[in-house]
């Protein structure tokens, strides 16, 4: 289904992958499916748009604000393969589900983001330079979280002088 809902190539293939994940989310019974598909179409954009966004806000709805499946609706979306996924991310801080006092909450978005690697580790350095900002406001709030987040920026030796010195 991941594979299939990667399909860029033409409108036709991304509405058809896009109705093939739709159609996983619908028959779901259990959370792993839910989230299967969920993970598949939060990473569509193009002709496949409409069905993320119908897609993320159902089962934004259809959490009625437990706290764990709100989690996984924050995450999920900070995982996106998406061009854009940083403004999204962005975004979401300011959602009024969010908030840097809620450990879980936090990492739910702020880790998950620094696992997408494409984004978070981008050439331009946004995406360190958020969580650098991200980090020193959830510092005031809760410092061992903070230090437990800022393990993504510990490893800048392992990346290209650029990033190495966009890290730090």
């Amino acid at each position: 289904l991941g594979y299939l809902t990667c399909i860029k190539e033409t409108g036709d293939e991304q509405k058809a992958a896009a109705d093939l994940a739709t159609a996983h989310y619908d028959s779901a019974t259990g959370m792993t499916d839910k989230m299967a598909a969920l993970g598949a179409l939060a990473s569509m954009d193009g002709e496949g748009a409409d069905a993320r966004d119908a897609a993320l806000q159902r089962f934004y709805d259809e959490a009625e604000g437990d706290a764990l499946v709100l989690n996984k609706w924050f995450s999920v979306q900070a995982l996106a393969n998406l061009p854009d996924v940083l403004d999204r991310v962005k975004a979401l801080i300011e959602h009024p589900d969010f908030t840097l006092s809620n450990p879980n909450r936090c990492r739910s978005l702020i880790s998950a983001f620094t696992m997408n690697a494409a984004p978070f580790h981008a050439e331009n350095g946004e995406g360190y330079e958020f969580i650098g900002k991200m980090l020193a406001e959830l510092d005031a709030l809760n410092p061992q979280i903070s230090s437990r987040m800022g393990s993504s920026l510990i490893q800048w030796r392992r990346f290209g002088d650029n990033r190495a010195t966009l890290m730090k």
